[in-house]
């Protein structure tokens, strides 16, 4: 009977949403919210005297971000597809604007915030998002990838971006993006002489910005941080300190030692060096899994949507799956000194409302996938 029950419910919850997807997310964003606050009560308890304040302004980014992407789930893949220009015209502005004195907000040397009213938005959040819906209906409408002005035009449009990303600075974003777009090509079957190619123009490009700054090209010294411990790796040196520390299976949730004013950004960029030390070689294996699986099930997704004939919404589903676990992964690198800091932030777990609502904005265009391709393989020989 019981089983009876569930296999019903099953059936009516199945032409909606993908089952195994949606426990996922909720896994994720119930983990996220757990480290977190973990991660920010002693700060939330010193700046605001009340322990769990961190965490209440999360919850509210969460509900928002529902509430939002309840509204844009009501958007069909085909539209998403048909005002891909226009979502990334008004990101790109978002992106210009924060350049304009009084309206861009700088924190720690970066200007990458729009300021108003007491709330802060990070455009360049929007903007890779939006960003990877424009390049996969591009790619969609321009069958004859391998030809090579199909291929560079996607890097035109890019370069306007790096302009204005390398003006904030945010070489974060601009590694992403460029490596999203390579992966997207990857994926939309261009010619690997092309991907070789730009990828190489790409790393002359990067070394051009990191060595025009003396800032990013000291925090390419990721061999040794601690040597460097009063100046810019402090905060690496300290998040290993963390993680090693945190051995197999950690301090203990609540535990942790580094979180207590050694390690600056510990409910943001650096979270998941709290993570590691309190749940030790456990925790990081659990949430390496977690976005793992995510983004196998954004291809699987992806792969049913082009047996079925919907291009776009493939493409589009393998960018999210990228989109979402590239970010998680290089924030992991980050805190493990495997890359230098960039100011990524771990998506689900860091504090934060624009990447937060951006990330479920994703995560609500892979449902509304789903429920494309679920409709349009009922009347295909693909069940």
């Amino acid at each position: 009977m019981i089983s009876r029950k569930s296999n019903n419910l099953n059936n009516i919850i199945k032409p909606f949403f993908d089952l195994k997807l949606l426990f996922l997310v909720i896994s994720i964003i119930l983990f996220g919210l757990l480290v977190l606050t973990t991660a920010s009560i002693e700060l939330s308890s010193k700046n605001f005297q009340e322990p769990f304040h961190y965490l209440f302004r999360q919850i509210a980014y969460l509900l928002f971000s529902i509430i939002v992407c309840s509204i844009f789930l009501y958007l069909s893949s085909e539209n998403l597809k048909k005002f891909s220009k226009l979502f990334y015209l008004m990101s790109f502005l978002l992106l210009c604007l924060v350049l304009i004195p009084g309206l861009g907000h700088t924190a720690n040397g970066s200007m990458r915030w729009l300021s108003y009213g007491g709330f802060n938005i990070q455009p360049s959040e929007f903007f890779k998002l939006f960003y990877i819906i424009w390049l996969c209906a591009y790619l969609d409408n321009k069958k004859n990838i391998g030809n090579f002005n199909t291929f560079i035009f996607p890097f035109i449009i890019l370069s306007f971006a790096v302009v204005v990303l390398d003006r904030q600075p945010d070489f974060g974003s601009i590694a992403v993006l460029f490596i999203m777009t390579l992966l997207i090509l990857f994926f939309a079957k261009a010619r690997y002489i092309h991907i070789f190619s730009i990828g190489a123009v790409g790393a002359v490009g990067a070394a051009l910005l990191i060595f025009s700054s003396a800032e990013r090209l000291a925090r390419f010294d990721i061999f040794n941080p601690c040597q460097r411990y009063l100046q810019d790796s402090y905060n690496l040196c300290h998040s290993l300190l963390a993680i090693s520390s945190g051995g197999i299976s950690g301090s203990g949730l609540g535990a942790g030692t580094s979180k207590l004013f050694y390690l600056f950004g510990s409910h943001t960029d650096f979270i998941f060096a709290v993570l590691a030390e309190e749940l030790g070689i456990y925790g990081v294996s659990l949430i390496v899994i977690l976005f793992y699986l995510f983004m196998r099930k954004c291809f699987f997704i992806g792969d049913r949507a082009i047996r079925v004939g919907l291009t776009f919404q493939g493409y589009l589903s393998y960018a999210i799956g990228i989109y979402i676990t590239l970010q998680a992964y290089l924030n992991i690198s980050v805190n493990l000194g495997l890359i230098p800091t960039k100011g990524l932030v771990l998506p689900f777990f860091s504090y934060g409302g624009s990447n937060y609502l951006a990330s479920m904005l994703a995560v609500t265009v892979i449902f509304r996938i789903y429920r494309d391709v679920y409709k349009k393989s009922l009347n295909s020989s693909i069940r």
